[in-house]
C-alpha cells in the first residue's frame, strides 16, 4: 500500500489535538470527488482538522497536489475493481489513522471504504452523493439497483450536493431526512487571464476574429446531453454562420458523436477537442457556455463558467437550478430538447447586453453562495457536530442549522 506524507503547514501545532477526517476516493486523477476534495484541504481549518486521503487503485496526479497542503495520501492498490482485498486494506488504513469521520466519494470509494469504516466500527461515517438516479454512475450496470442497496447499509450519513440529490437520496434510496445533509459544492475565482492567453485559446481551435464560439465542458457521456448539443448546432448554424462549438472533455460516446457530427456536416463546426485539465483560459476566451445534461447534481463544469463570467445556457434538471435563475443569471432550457436549447444559444449569441448582464449576475452568484472556502466552512462545522452527537453530546451546531436535512 503506497503512501505520500504531507507536509505540515505552517503554524499548525503538531501536539494539538484535531479531528482527523479520512477520505476514500477511487484514483487520485483530476476528476469532481478529487478536485473538491483539493478544496476542502485547502480551506478546512488546519488548526481544528487533520485530513488524510486514500485512493483504491490507480494513483494520480492529484495526491502530490494533496500533499502541498499537508494531507498525507495513500494508494490501497487493489489489484481488481471489486477485489474484496480493498476493504481489508481500508481497514487497516482506517486502524492506523484513526479517524473520527470517514468520508467517502463515489462507488468503488463508497463501497470499500464505507465497508472496512463499519468493519471497524468508525461512529461516523460520510458518503457524498454527487447525481441524482439512473445518473449516479458513469456505466449502467445490470447490478446497479445491488450496488445502490450495498450503498444506502454503508454511511451513517449522506452530503448531497444539491436539494435535488437529497430527494432522491431520500425518495428513491430510502435514506431517513435525517441522514442527508445539502452543502452544495463550491468553486475557487479563476486567475485573470490576460489578452495573450485569450487569443492562444482561441486560436488553438482555429476560432477566428469575427466568430462566436460556444463551449461546452462535459464527459463524453450518455447523461451530459452532448448529442443534443450536436442537434442545436445544425440549428444556430443555420442562423449565426460565424458561430463555432468545442466541447472539452472525452468518454465512451466519442465514436458514435464524432460520427453524429460528420453526419449532419459539421465537422468544420463542432469539435470534440479531448480533456484539459485547466479549463480556466478556454472559458475566458468563449463567448457563451452550454450545459445541455440531462441530469446533473451540482456540476463542476457550470460552477466554473459561473466563475468564469460566462453567460450560460443550461437544461433545468437536478440542482442546476439551484445555481442558475433563468433570465437573471443565465437561460434554462428542457433536457432533450435540441430546439430549445438551439434558440437559447441563439439569443446570447446575438444579443451582446443580454449575454453580458447574465455573466455578470452569474459570477455574482457565485461570490453570494459558491465560494469554495464558504462552503468548506459549513464542512467543518458539520464534522464537529457530527463527532460530538457521536460522543452523546450535543450537537455543536445552532439547532436551526442542524434540523432534519439541514440546507446550507
Amino acid at each position: 500500500m503506497g503512501k505520500n506524507g504531507g507536509a505540515a503547514q505552517p503554524g499548525v501545532d503538531a501536539n494539538l489535538p484535531r479531528h482527523r477526517i479520512l477520505h476514500f476516493v477511487s484514483t487520485f486523477e483530476p476528476k469532481t470527488d478529487t478536485k473538491w476534495l483539493l478544496q476542502i484541504a485547502r480551506y478546512l481549518d488546519p488548526t481544528r482538522f487533520q485530513l488524510t486521503a486514500a485512493c483504491v487503485y490507480g494513483g494520480g496526479p492529484m495526491a502530490g497536489r494533496l500533499a502541498e497542503w499537508g494531507v498525507s495520501t495513500h494508494n490501497l492498490e487493489v489489484p481488481g475493481n471489486w477485489d474484496l482485498r480493498g476493504v481489508e486494506r481500508a481497514r487497516r488504513l482506517i486502524e492506523e489513522v484513526a479517524p473520527d469521520v470517514v468520508h467517502t466519494h463515489l462507488l468503488r470509494a463508497d463501497l470499500m471504504g464505507g465497508a472496512a469504516a463499519r468493519w471497524a466500527e468508525v461512529p461516523v461515517v460520510v458518503s457524498t452523493a454527487y447525481a441524482v438516479g439512473e445518473y449516479r454512475r458513469a456505466f449502467r450496470r445490470r447490478a446497479d439497483g445491488l450496488l445502490d442497496a450495498a450503498c444506502r447499509l454503508l454511511p451513517t450519513h449522506v452530503l448531497a450536493v444539491s436539494k435535488a440529490v437529497r430527494r432522491d437520496c431520500v425518495g428513491r434510496l430510502g435514506f431517513s431526512p435525517a441522514q442527508v445533509r445539502v452543502i452544495r459544492t463550491g468553486i475557487e475565482p479563476p486567475p485573470p487571464m490576460d489578452a495573450n492567453a485569450i487569443g492562444r485559446a482561441r486560436s488553438e481551435f482555429e476560432i477566428e476574429p469575427g466568430d462566436v464560439w460556444v463551449l461546452a465542458v462535459a464527459r463524453l457521456s450518455y447523461e451530459k446531453g452532448i448529442d443534443d448539443l450536436i442537434d442545436a448546432a445544425a440549428i444556430v448554424r443555420r442562423r449565426v454562420e460565424n458561430v463555432r462549438f468545442v466541447v472539452l472533455g472525452d468518454g465512451p460516446q466519442r465514436p458514435e458523436l464524432e460520427e453524429r457530427i460528420a453526419s449532419q456536416g459539421l465537422a468544420g463546426v463542432v469539435r470534440l477537442a479531448g480533456f484539459r485539465d485547466d479549463v480556466w483560459p478556454y472559458l475566458a476566451a468563449a463567448d457563451v457556455f452550454c450545459l445541455p445534461s440531462r441530469m446533473e447534481g451540482m456540476p463542476n463544469a457550470l460552477l466554473e463558467a459561473m466563475a468564469a463570467g460566462r453567460p450560460i445556457v443550461a437544461t433545468d434538471v437536478g440542482g442546476v437550478p439551484e445555481a442558475i435563475e433563468s433570465g437573471l443569471s443565465g437561460l434554462l432550457t428542457r433536457p432533450g430538447e435540441p430546439v430549445e436549447l438551439a434558440a437559447g444559444l441563439e439569443r446570447l449569441l446575438t444579443d451582446a447586453e443580454l449575454a453580458c448582464r447574465l455573466g455578470r449576475a452569474a459570477r455574482a452568484a457565485v461570490d453570494e453562495r459558491f465560494l469554495a472556502r464558504h462552503v468548506v466552512a459549513r464542512y467543518g462545522e458539520w464534522y464537529e457536530s457530527l463527532i460530538l452527537e457521536s460522543r452523546g453530546g450535543r450537537s455543536a451546531e445552532p439547532h436551526s442549522r442542524m434540523v432534519a436535512g439541514a440546507e446550507d
